[in-house]
């Protein structure tokens, strides 16, 4: 590990969970989301985490949509499927 970003010569302990910053035992801010170099680090952690569960909550709701589209479609083709094997018999 590097040293801290804040004290040379101090061996860095961990880094920041948003910047990436080395940091000691000293520097290092507990949050519950992880271990920050600032409150500014943290609160720009919590708003990306924020908005990554408002994006997958999103796409959750498209891709149900999408799979009961393609599970129609499916049933569509296997009732042609059908159809055609029934005329031939």
């Amino acid at each position: 590990m590097a040293e801290c970003f804040f004290h040379t010569g101090r061996p860095a302990v961990t880094r920041c969970k948003q910047c990436g910053r080395p940091l000691c035992s000293e520097c290092r801010i507990i949050k519950p989301e992880g271990i920050f170099c600032s409150a500014e680090c943290a609160e720009r952690f919590s708003v990306f985490a924020k908005r990554a569960e408002e994006i997958e909550a999103k796409r959750s709701k498209n891709n149900g949509l999408a799979g009961l589209v393609k599970l129609i479609i499916f049933l569509v083709f296997l009732f042609i499927i059908y159809l055609v094997i029934r005329r031939f018999l």
